[in-house]
Order: structure tokens, then sequence, then C-alpha cells
């Protein structure tokens, strides 16, 4: 599990909002679910189970839309109803794994289940951090934490953390990048590397990732990514959109494929883009799957209900994400078939793009009714409409197209008397 993460805050955008976008790196047999949970209130005492810990509940959780991979407890990425979006990706300290610890996947889900902003996310997630640690056998972990107002970057390993406050634009791959720049340390960071001599006791500022990171193929790979992202951003300074930040996500995999060579996830699985509008707007999410190809973005509304496609399938009905595989045959295929294809995922992009405008124009007229809940049909509709409309292309794709059998004419006996 390997993220290319993005941020474009309201200086850097066109509209003066907040934009994020993600790329998901995993290996194709992955099975990935969008999944939303609703909140709640929850009894004092109460626990939760996750990956690997089962540790107190909070009392109140927010609803979340988010990326689960099958088989485990967290998300890779998500929203929640506070407009607080969390995303995480790998990297490899020298420090060993502990064990008994939260994974990187359970904190970006218990921390967007907990809190209100983006700062709120951070204290959350460093205490969780200090309370039961970050492991993995194979790496550490970097989160991008943001709201419509502020962005982070928290980059980990076991205990110990360094904060980076986001300036206009911010990309963020699987290598660790804070030095100097830190704007917060884990109580007790500085005191463990001067004791292990990554760094003298002169009073000098910590730098990060010259005490805890390590020099290896995939971090010069990583870093080569992440200087690619922030040129493209910084070009694009001041004019960044949500239809921008989805071309850049595609764009940014079609031209970095070579600096994915080392991982073993190094196919596209997905990629997430928001737009972090105003309060009053319906918090929509723009989701895919797959490489730029073949990869359709559907608008998810957080207000709504997810169609079953988003989840695991099965053989009658396969998932969005199987779907998508299949498709990558077409890709692969012919000239006509490329074509077909193309065509297909044309028109279907445009009435989605279409279709969520005048969606958020119908939120934008029922606003000042203060009655949010009214959305929850309309955007429950839109979404199941997208899911069937792709899944009829998908069959005609294929010619599976189900047709009406014909009536058998069956003579008619007339008898005499």
């Amino acid at each position: 599990m390997r993220s290319d993460m993005v941020v474009a805050m309201k200086e850097a955008s066109a509209n003066g909002t907040t934009l994020a976008g993600l790329n998901l790196h995993d290996a194709p047999v992955q099975r990935l679910l969008l999944l939303r949970m609703l909140g709640q209130y929850h009894d004092l005492g109460e626990t939760v189970r996750t990956s690997t810990l089962q540790i107190p509940q909070a009392r109140q959780t927010f609803s979340v839309l988010g990326m689960q991979p099958y088989g485990r407890w967290g998300f890779t990425h998500g929203v929640n109803e506070q407009r607080v979006v969390v995303g995480v990706t790998s990297w490899k300290s020298r420090l060993p794994a502990e064990p008994d610890t939260l994974s990187g996947t359970d904190l970006v889900r218990l921390t967007l289940e907990r809190s209100r902003s983006a700062h709120h996310a951070i204290e959350t997630l460093t205490d969780l951090l200090g309370r039961h640690g970050l492991g993995d056998p194979r790496h550490d972990h970097l989160f991008l934490l943001l709201d419509r107002d502020e962005a982070y970057v928290l980059e980990a390993c076991g205990r110990y953390w360094a904060l980076l406050e986001c300036r206009d634009t911010r990309v963020v791959t699987d290598a660790a990048m804070i030095r100097q720049d830190w704007r917060r340390l884990a109580p007790g960071l500085a005191d463990f590397a001067i004791q292990q001599g990554w760094w003298s006791d002169d009073g000098s500022k910590i730098d990060f990732v010259r005490c805890l990171g390590q020099s290896t193929e995939e971090m010069k790979l990583a870093q080569r990514r992440w200087g690619r992202g922030s040129v493209a951003l910084a070009q694009q300074h001041g004019a960044i959109d949500l239809h921008f930040l989805r071309r850049m996500l595609a764009e940014h995999y079609d031209n970095n494929q070579d600096l994915l060579t080392t991982l073993p996830e190094g196919r596209l699985a997905s990629s997430f883009a928001i737009d972090l509008q105003r309060g009053e707007q319906p918090i929509m999410a723009w989701v895919s799957f797959g490489a730029p190809r073949v990869a359709l973005h559907f608008p998810i509304c957080l207000a709504g209900d997810l169609p079953p496609a988003w989840g695991v399938g099965h053989p009658e009905s396969p998932s969005l994400q199987q779907c998508t595989q299949e498709l990558e045959k077409l890709a692969l295929g012919t000239p006509k078939d490329r074509d077909r294809l193309a065509l297909a995922l044309e028109r279907l992009q445009t009435r989605f793009d279409m279709d969520a405008e005048e969606f958020l124009l119908k939120a934008h007229e029922r606003a000042p009714q203060g009655n949010p809940l009214s959305l929850a049909p309309l955007a429950t509709e839109m979404m199941h409409s997208h899911v069937q409309a792709f899944e009829k292309e998908y069959r005609r794709l294929f010619d599976l197209e189900t047709k009406t059998p014909q009536p058998t004419y069956v003579a008619e006996e007339v008898f005499f008397a």
C-alpha cells in the first residue's frame, strides 16, 4: 500500500477552495471497498477492536467515507462529515517495528471518526501514536491531514513523529521529506536521537530525516516523484481546480511509472479527489479504480447511500473494481476495442460531470432551507443511476447485453364438432 498525495490550499486554487487528491498504488489482487460509516454516540467505557488492538472508543464518532482494503479494519484514505481529509502512505525508517501497535490504516480510520478539524486530527493522531504506537515489520507511515483552512504532513515511525504545516501546495510520496522545517516534534524525540548518537547535543534544531531516515533506492525514486508532482502544482498555481486535479493525478501516474519499478504494488489501484467547498455544500468526492486508460471518476456524496457495487461483489454481480480490471483487457486489445472503450468512458464521464453539477446546483438552492437531509435521496439516486449506466456500458462493450426473448408462436388447435 503506497500513495502519492497532493493538496492545494485556497491561495493556489482557482476558486478559493482547498483541494486534495491521492493515487493509491497496490497489488492487482488487492480488493478495495468504498465504505460509508455513519457516526454515532457511544457509551462510556465502550471499546473498539481494530485490526491489531482493542482500544477505548470515543464518546462520539463522525460519519466517514473511506477506502478500505478487503480484510482490513482501517482505511487508506477518506473524508468525514466535518470535511476533514486524511490519507496515508509508507516509508522506511531506521527504527525497528514495535509489537502490539496500531497500523497506518487503523490510524486513518480512527482519526477520521474522531476529528472535527485538521488541527483536531493532529491532536487525535499524535495522542493515538503516543498511547499505542505505530508498527509494521515492513515500513512506517506518512499522513496527510487537512480541512478547508489548514493542511499538515505528519511523518511517523513507532511513537516518534514530526509535523509540517503545508503552505499553498504540497506533494506527499512514500519518502520522508521533513528536515529542520518541522513545526512540532514528538515528545522525547530529540533526547532519543542524541542518546543514539544520531544528533549532536549542541542546541541545534533536529533534522528529522537525517536522524531517522535511511537512503534506499525506493526513497530516491519517491523523491523524484515528489519533485515532478511539486513542479506540476507550481506551474498551475492560482488556477488549480477539480478538473485539473483529476487530470494531474492521471498524468502523474502515467509520467512516473518508471519511478515505481521497485514497488511490487506499483500499479494504480484507485484515485481520489475532493474539493472542500463551502460548509453549506454537500461533501462530494470523486473516486475511480484502475489506470487512467480505464478509470472513470464517479461523484460520491457522503449524504447518500452507496450502491452495493462499491463493495466486494460476487460472480453474478461483480464490483466496480472487478469490472474496471476486466476493461483492461479491452484497453490492451485491438484498436477498434480501444476506440469503443474510450468513447464509452468519455460518454459516461461527461454524464457524471453534468449530473454532479446539477446536483450541486440543487443543493445550493436548498441550502437556505437548512435541511441537509433532503439531499440524501437525491444523492442516493444519482450514485445508483451512475452505477447502472456504467454496468449497461460494460455489458455492451463485452456483448453481454441481455436480449428480451421473442415469444414463440404456437399454432392454435381448432376443434370442430
